[in-house]
């Protein structure tokens, strides 16, 4: 498994394959909130609290596209991230005749 595409704060440009995470890097996760205007190309999930651990909000690339990502923080600032998903590449290995 691949690690994840991280988002700096303020970056406005990400690029994924099928299939990676991508991780939007927020000063507070819980309240921050992520939106898309491609569902088919990215899944999103929001940030959250889980026991001890804080998660940050991040997106699935599920298909190949261009997708724009929202992040509005609780004070209504808004942020916007262009994300290019490509396909991925299909490994297929095929043993040799000795």
């Amino acid at each position: 498994m691949l690690p994840p595409i991280m988002v700096a704060p303020g970056q406005t440009t990400a690029n994924a394959k099928v299939g990676e995470t991508v991780v939007f890097s927020v000063s507070d996760p819980t309240t921050t909130k992520i939106s898309t205007d491609r569902p088919d190309v990215l899944t999103l999930t929001q940030g959250r609290t889980d026991g001890s651990a804080t998660f940050n909000p991040g997106a699935e690339a599920v298909g190949p596209g261009v997708a724009v990502v929202t992040l509005t923080q609780a004070n209504g600032t808004t942020e916007k991230v262009t994300v290019t998903v490509t396909a991925g590449v299909d490994l297929t290995i095929t043993p040799s005749a000795s």
